[in-house]
């Protein structure tokens, strides 16, 4: 996702935006809190501009419960996409 800001493709692809996932768990255990929720909305933001670089379809999966992210996130969801 990273390399996609200010790109634009016909199709994007996002597998597995799951709790745990996105936001990585595994990254944000280990920072203090002050740094934590800075972490956090930067990742929902990497998650949005992921989500906006489609000109013709975008296509989200998850593998099990979906990242929190995608509760009232504003992304968009087209039928097929979790």
């Amino acid at each position: 996702m990273h390399r996609a800001k200010g790109s634009e493709f016909s199709r994007v692809l996002v597998f597995w935006v799951d709790e745990g996932l996105v936001p990585a768990e595994c990254l944000l255990k280990d920072l203090p809190e002050a740094e934590r929720a800075d972490a956090v909305k930067r990742r929902r933001s990497l998650l949005h501009m992921a989500a906006t670089r489609d000109r013709d379809e975008f296509r989200m999966t998850t593998g099990g419960r979906p990242s929190p992210f995608l509760n009232g996130s504003g992304t968009r969801c087209f039928p097929g996409a979790a």
